[in-house]
């Protein structure tokens, strides 16, 4: 049997699981398939809350789906909307400037839905310029990049860019393959004081 390569999403998993406690409150700004939202709300347990965004229905019903088949959605709330519109969201939930432990972003289009319909470039920028407000000392923010379509090259460079021009608190670390063509690469920022 081969060994497979790493894949980014795995990877950001790696990097979230040992600073998520019982009783956290964590972001899933992209919900997708609804695997970061149930790894998430397996790290959080009972006590902790889960917020889960996506602008595609498909996609918030994919995530039920596997939080229910797995027992998993009490804590979990689904928003049928932009990871732009984050900090307005979790502010009227009463979710507080640095209170959030993990914030992931999964970045690109749904896989097994409408390739035409991406994540963009300006409501990302939003998204994560919001999400640095959120996230709590010692937190970490995951963002898995896909540069092998051509809005998701043009969202890659966007986001690199703007993680170059972090200032302390934030240091922002960068992975990816070396010798593949375009490969998703993942963002590491984790909030240092």
């Amino acid at each position: 049997m081969k060994n497979k390569p790493l894949r980014v999403t795995d990877l950001a998993r790696e990097f979230l699981r040992p600073i998520i406690n019982r009783g956290d409150r964590v972001v899933d700004a992209t919900a997708g398939t609804g695997q970061d939202t149930l790894f998430l709300c397996q790290c959080v347990g009972e006590t902790g809350q889960v917020f889960a965004f996506d602008i595609q229905l498909a996609a918030l019903q994919q995530t039920r789906d596997i939080l229910k088949k797995n027992g998993c959605d009490d804590q979990v709330t689904l928003l049928h909307q932009s990871h732009e519109l984050m900090v307005t969201t979790l502010k009227a939930a009463a979710v507080g400037e640095q209170t959030v432990k993990a914030i992931m972003f999964n970045l690109g289009y749904l896989p097994s839905g409408d390739q035409t319909i991406t994540t963009q470039v300006e409501s990302t920028l939003a998204a994560l310029q919001g999400a640095l407000s959120l996230l709590a000392s010692g937190g970490r923010m995951t963002l898995c990049l896909y540069p092998g379509h051509p809005e998701g090259m043009l969202e890659s460079q966007a986001v690199i860019r703007w993680c170059e021009t972090l200032e302390a608190p934030f240091a922002a670390h960068h992975f990816h393959t070396l010798n593949r063509e375009s490969p998703p690469t993942l963002i590491i920022i984790q909030r240092t004081r």
